[in-house]
């Protein structure tokens, strides 16, 4: 009797380890209740994808993951983007923990440039002087400027510095975040700048 053989089928690409995608705990937590719905949520909030209902145990969740997901990007620097005529550029640390509802929270932090074009820049400068202020009340719109529109302006590249808390949180909120900066660094700036490119306004400040 002729003894039939099946041609294996082709190799499955897998895209990343499950170690790319998710921290430590949540892996652990996926091979302790692989079909929990709350952590079937949260893979799809982190994946943009949902595992389907036949992986049922850690290792075909893994093995989804594996061939179905990407690595998360690698962080990528934005420092000397632009050169001086664009204005100024502040160094912005952001900090945020998020919540889900798989009561679970995480830190993230940070860093970006938040940048004041020239133009913009001299309107402050002119302005506070015509004002009657001088360099402190000039930072101080500046850092008024960073509070209300780093977060919008910058997109900074966030890395988790923590691992995922799944302690019960306050559900009604979901997430906070902060900003630091040093108004030594915008006064330093400021004054670099009009002394360059203004210098009959720098006896001013």
């Amino acid at each position: 009797m002729n003894e039939i053989i099946t041609a294996p089928g082709p190799a499955v690409e897998r895209r990343c380890r499950i170690e790319h995608v998710f921290d430590p705990a949540l892996i652990e937590l996926l091979r302790l209740v692989p079909r929990n719905p709350l952590l079937r949520a949260l893979v799809l909030r982190l994946t943009g994808k949902l595992p389907p209902q036949e992986c049922a145990t850690f290792e075909q969740l893994k093995d989804w993951v594996e061939t179905h997901c990407e690595r998360k990007p690698a962080s990528v620097s934005t420092n000397g983007r632009r050169g001086r005529d664009d204005g100024i550029a502040i160094t912005v640390e952001f900090s945020e923990t998020e919540y889900g509802r798989a009561d679970y929270s995480v830190r993230r932090h940070g860093s970006g440039e938040f940048r004041v074009g020239a133009e913009d820049l001299m309107d402050i400068v002119r302005e506070t002087i015509e004002d009657g202020g001088g360099i402190d009340e000039i930072v101080e719109v500046i850092a008024g400027k960073i509070d209300d529109d780093a977060w919008n302006d910058v997109e900074p590249d966030m890395d988790e510095y923590d691992e995922y808390d799944y302690d019960a949180h306050d559900l009604n909120d979901t997430g906070n975040g902060e900003t630091e900066f040093s108004r030594a660094g915008i006064r330093n700036a400021v004054l670099a700048f009009v002394r360059e490119r203004h210098p009959e306004l720098a006896a001013e400040l």
